[in-house]
């Protein structure tokens, strides 16, 4: 699965935002993410155009931000609402 459709279903299914990150800071992504009322912000990396980990980075009420966990892709089976797994 392509990462930014991966992004998308993530979102969809926590309810939460979805925004490519392009070129922006972590600083401004947190930015936007403190705007919203988001206390975490997923990150999916990719290796080979394929994502393989998401990396959490925890949001805090001053502004700052902080990294948290790290999982590889392996360990999730994630369901569409609309498709079943992916």
């Amino acid at each position: 699965m392509e990462t930014r459709k991966l992004c998308k279903v993530l979102a969809q299914n926590s309810g939460s935002a979805f925004v490519a990150r392009g070129k922006k800071t972590v600083a401004q992504l947190v930015a936007f993410a403190r705007r919203k009322g988001e206390q975490r912000i997923m990150v999916v990396e990719e290796k080979s155009g394929k994502p393989c980990r998401i990396a959490v980075i925890e949001v805090l009420e001053t502004g700052a931000w902080k990294w948290g966990n790290e999982e590889g892709l392996n360990s999730y089976e994630i369901k569409s609402k609309a498709k079943g797994s992916l």
